[in-house]
Order: structure tokens, then sequence, then C-alpha cells
């Protein structure tokens, strides 16, 4: 069957006339063409343009990268021949000869011995150096049973000048091994990794891809091969400008390219397919808060000692009441800010589960693991700003975004440097946004907006005259609010109530009054209340907060 024609202009190398019949044809000329990146890997397409005659060829692809996913490998093309196998092979190569690393080893071995006679001759030098010393000693001393040495002048000279003479000769061989000794240390070390290397590199392994076609006539191909291979991975990079007179947000989109797979892919087409990175942070997050009927521990008696053991469920009120302490919050490092610049768009093409960005211009990524670079997009969009605080868990109130993603491009889960009427305010996370979807875009905390928490305590009261008696505690707040800014400040603060998971336990929420969600004041279902406020130019304001726990007198309740 032949091959389904390919569009000719997605072609960029030249022509290579290939004139073999019958037999290999290297493919030598064909260059890595087009690069799509995905989250943990990459499908990198080679392209060959050659003119063959008639009758079967096989076109062996070679090197293709150590990591390469050898099933993954596919052809497309056009032309008048037909496909009839593809083989991806991993193929053990003998790269060193036998007789090259047998002939260093006897090199090896016999440098060895050299410096093995050498360290022999030092140690028989140091033995003729030791007897002349000891006869030098018997000649000028006098022995228990002997007379005196003989004293002749002309025989002292002619001994302490042989002396003299032999000691010399004897030092000067000592440097002589020296220098030999370095000398084939040097010599042995070369030899030593030179033979490390050949056994190291002795036997590889090198990747092929062999194409088998049929070729019904002479003429020119047009050949694709493409395989996918482990390890090269694409994040996104945003930088975000928010300005709050134009009352807009700019979304500056990239990525950063990495690949080590030992082929540089040089002037490709890429592509980048969107994969879901971890989703990040934003302001701190509370946790349902629980009140319910006290159980009391029991109690054990053992010869007359009243023994407490702590319940489960005690033991579990401890651990969530641990777990509601206030957390201390830290701020990131800010980052230099960019540089304005143009942006190339990138043509988005959205699949069923994945969308892929067709980057306009030719891309180089070398093999060397770098991040390179790459523009995606630049889009702004009309926003509505905001300010929102936990003022329980953080003193701060954080200024935040809503927009609309007007474009066809999905923004990816990832990093932001975020930058507030041109200046940079905070490093954060943008979460998955698909086109049409609104989100927003969380900038950091302004110093000009403050609402303080006072605590008013609790007050413990007994309603009730005759019978059944309630027990109700009092919780109260106040939240002073400042807007120190010239213009009006939308606010919203966030709080919670206790959950009751028993029928004899009641919240009452006495300021403010709740019957059902306004605007201005909600409740959802874990209990946590928002307060919606408009506040005009420098102005303060106080936002009370009361509710009670109501139930029977003598219930026992813990999780207050």
């Amino acid at each position: 069957m032949p091959i389904p024609m390919l569009n000719p202009s997605c072609f960029l190398l030249a022509a290579l006339t290939l004139s073999v019949a019958a037999a290999d044809i290297p493919t030598t000329a064909a260059k890595v063409h087009t690069v799509t990146v995905f989250g943990d890997r990459a499908e990198v397409v080679r392209h060959l343009t050659a003119t063959i005659e008639a009758g079967d060829h096989t076109l062996t692809f070679e090197n293709l990268p150590g990591a390469t996913d050898l099933s993954s490998v596919r052809v497309d093309g056009k032309g008048a021949f037909t496909l009839i196998d593809i083989r991806g092979e991993r193929i053990q190569t003998k790269e060193v000869a036998d007789e090259r690393v047998l002939k260093l080893t006897m090199e090896l071995e016999a440098l060895r011995a050299q410096l093995t006679d050498l360290t022999l001759a030092d140690n028989r030098i140091t033995q003729r150096k030791a007897a002349l010393e000891k006869v030098l000693g018997r000649l000028t001393s006098v022995g228990k049973e002997s007379a005196n040495a003989e004293m002749d002048p002309s025989k002292w000279a002619a001994y302490l000048q042989y002396h003299v003479d032999t000691l010399a000769k004897l030092d000067q061989e000592i440097l002589a091994n020296g220098v030999n000794r370095n000398s084939l240390t040097l010599d042995l070390d070369r030899v030593q990794r030179e033979l490390n290397e050949l056994n190291a590199q002795r036997f590889k392994f090198r990747n092929v891809a062999r194409v088998r076609i049929e070729a019904k006539q002479a003429g020119p191909i047009e050949l694709d091969l493409a395989y996918v291979v482990r390890g090269p991975s694409w994040n996104p990079l945003y930088d975000i400008r928010a300005d709050t007179k134009a009352k807009t947000v700019q979304v500056n989109y990239h990525a950063e390219v990495r690949q080590s797979t030992g082929e540089d892919w040089k002037g490709v087409a890429l592509k980048l397919s969107t994969a879901q990175p971890n989703l990040g942070g934003r302001e701190p997050q509370m946790s349902p808060w629980f009140i319910h009927r006290f159980v009391p521990p029991p109690v054990v008696v053992t010869g007359g000692v009243v023994l407490e053991s702590a319940s489960k469920l005690d033991r579990a009120d401890r651990g969530s009441s641990e777990r509601n302490r206030f957390s201390a919050l830290s701020a990131s490092a800010p980052a230099p800010a960019s540089a304005a610049m143009d942006f190339s768009y990138a043509r988005v093409n959205t699949g069923g589960t994945a969308a892929t960005f067709s980057i306009p211009r030719a891309y180089d990524v070398p093999s060397d693991n770098k991040p390179a670079k790459v523009a995606i997009a630049s889009e702004s969009f009309p926003s509505e700003f905001r300010h929102t605080c936990v003022p329980k868990l953080s003193p701060h109130v954080y200024l935040k975004a809503k927009a609309i993603n007007k474009s066809d491009f999905p923004f990816i889960a990832g990093p932001t440097a975020v930058f507030l009427d041109g200046a940079f305010v905070a490093n954060a996370n943008l979460d998955l946004v698909a086109p049409g979807q609104e989100f927003w875009t969380y900038l950091g905390a302004d110093q000009s907006v403050k609402v303080d928490l006072k605590d008013l305590g609790k007050v413990e009261e007994l309603s009730g005259i005759f019978g059944k008696k309630t027990a109700r505690t009092v919780v109260s707040t106040v939240f002073k609010v400042t807007n120190g800014k010239a213009t009006d400040v939308q606010l919203s603060i966030r709080d919670q109530v206790p959950s009751s998971n028993h029928e004899e336990i009641k919240v009452v929420y006495e300021e403010p009054k709740y019957e059902k969600d306004t605007d201005g004041f909600k409740v959802d279902q874990s209990k946590f209340v928002e307060w919606n406020l408009t506040l005009k130019p420098s102005t303060k304001q106080d936002v009370p907060f009361r509710f009670a726990i109501e139930r029977p007198d003598g219930f026992p309740m813990v999780g207050q």
C-alpha cells in the first residue's frame, strides 16, 4: 500500500540523490526536522529527501538516541514506493579489537616489570652503601681483641678516595633510577588510562532503524522517520502583569524546554504538547471546625488507685486542636523584572484531552539539559480586582484579579512572576485554565489595606428559669479594617464558625444575623463565613462578629 502523501511545504532539507538499487542506503543527510515535546519525552522526526532507482531498498537511520523507544519508530512520506517493513534495532558493536587491548596489556606489564627492576636496583645500591660505611667503621675503630688500625697515610688516602668515588657513583645511579622511575610512572599511567578507556568502550550499543521499501520506478521520494525518546520535557512559565488603572491582566506565556538525548535539535519545527503539572498554592485555607459531645475517659480502680486513660476521641480532639493552630507564612524572594518584548504567537491545536502548541519559528535546543526559553503567546484580558484575607491565619491582606481566558490557549498550571503596575510583587502559581474559563490571579500582599483581628473573648451564659436550662458560650471578635488607598477597595474577609455533629449542640449567629446568603455575607457547607465589603478611600471600619454555642446545661462538650 503506498505511503500517504505529505505536504511538501513541511520539508526544509535539500534533496539527496541516491542511485543504489536493491541495497542498503545510508541516510546521513536525514536531519531532525520536527520535535514534539511532552511532559517527560519527545517525538522526534528526521526528514530525508532522496532519488532512488526502482527495486527493493533498505534505508538505514543510524545513531538514534540511547533512550529511544524502538517500538515507537514509524514512517511517513510520499513518492512512488511502498513501505514493506520497519525495524528498530539495538546493536552491540565491538569498537576495540582484541589485539589492541592485548598490546596495551603487554606494554603495561613490561612497564611494571621495569619499575620492579628499578626498585631492586635501588635496594642493591642501598646495601652497597651500607657495606662501605661498615668497612670504614671497622678501619677507624678499635676492636676488643685487636690492635689499633694500621695508620699508613698512603693506604688511608687511597681508601678514602675509593670510598668517596664509589659513593658518588652510587648516588648517580640512584638519581638516574629516579629519573627513569618518573618516566616509567608517566608511561604506566598513560597506558593504564588508555586501557581503561578502551575496556570501558570495548562493547557499545547503538540504536538503528531500518526502513525497507519497494520502489515501483526510479524517482524522488520524501520520507519522515519518527521515534519517541524519553527524557526531554517542557514546563510553562508566566509573566503576569496587572494594571489597576487600566483594569487589565496581561499573561505572557513561555515554556522552558530541556533535553539531553545526545542529539542536538538545530533549526527544528518545535511543538509543545500539554501535560498536568502539580497545582500551586494561594492564601491560607481553613479546615472545618467541629464540636461534639464529650465522652469521659474510662476509670479503672486497681489496688485502691484510680487510673485514668485518655480516650481515642480525646486524643483525636487534641490532634485536631494542634492542627488548627496558627501557621506562619513565608514570602518568596523576588525575581528580576523581565524586559518588554514582542511576541510571535504559537498556533494551538486542541484535541480531546490535550493541546499542542506549534511554535512559528525554528528553534535550537542543544543536548545539554539547559533550559531553552520559548515564547508561546501574550494575551491581555479585562479584569476585576479584589482584596481578600483570613485574619485568624494571617495578618496580611492579599490582592487578586479575576479575568476570563478569552484566548484559544489553555494555561497549564505553572509558576508565575507577578508584576503589579509595573513593579515586581511576588512569585506565585497559576492553576490550569481552559479557554473561556474564569480564573483568579494572585498578586501578593497589599500593605495599604489592613484587617486587624481583635478577640473580645468568650462569655459563658445560662438561660431558662424552670426545668431544662441552656448553657451558652458566646464568642465575640471584631475586624478593624483600614483602607489606605485613594480608591475604592473590594474586600473579602473570611472566618469560620464550628460545625456541630450532635443534635443537642447548636450554633447561633448573633452578629451578623444569618438566614440565607446575601451579597454581603455568605456561609458555605464547611461553615466558612465570608464578608464582601466595598471600602471608600482612606476610611476605617469595624466589622463585628459574634456567635453562640448552645447546649443543655451540664452537657459535656469539647472542641471549643
